[in-house]
């Protein structure tokens, strides 16, 4: 009875391996992090923009170059939501690089500008989750991503550099 279950083991690893679609082991998914986080309050308001941008670091790690479709993102600072994203706008990752987009984010309503201001210097927590679309030769691929960690802001612009 051993030696038939030592038998059927290798037989049902071959079977597995013989059924994953060759472009998977072709394929490498992006990889998503934050390359910085910026504030402008002087935009705080305007009617070009959000004061809120984020800029995502996209590593492609293969040897042909992919579309990222769609960007969803939240964005909270010190454990309050301050803004998300809902980017549709077709851009081009190209072969094995990082490439870096920076998009801006739609305020929460209940954020105000006093909580903004507040953010504008010193150290603070940023927390981003999210999930990027991206087209490949294999199909459409939906890669998650998170980051959190320490942020400090200057007098006029704040970033993050993780």
């Amino acid at each position: 009875m051993k030696q038939q279950l030592i038998w059927r083991a290798p037989a049902c690893v071959l079977l597995l391996a013989a059924c994953t679609p060759l472009g998977l082991w072709l394929y490498e998914d992006p990889v998503v992090t934050v390359h910085r986080v910026t504030f402008e309050l002087s935009e705080l308001g305007s009617a070009e923009g959000s004061p809120v941008h984020v800029a995502l670091a996209v590593k492609n790690r293969n040897d042909y170059p992919l579309a990222a479709e769609r960007v969803e993102l939240t964005l909270r600072m010190n454990g309050v939501p301050i803004g998300r994203l809902d980017h549709a706008k077709e851009a081009e990752v190209a072969t094995d690089t990082i490439s870096t987009v920076t998009m801006p984010l739609a305020l929460e309503a209940r954020t105000t500008r006093k909580q903004l201001e507040a953010l504008g210097a010193g150290s603070h927590v940023f927390a981003v989750r999210g999930r990027a679309t991206f087209r490949t030769p294999i199909g459409v691929r939906k890669v998650r991503f998170a980051q959190e960690g320490p942020m400090v802001f200057g007098e006029r612009s704040a970033s993050l550099s993780p």
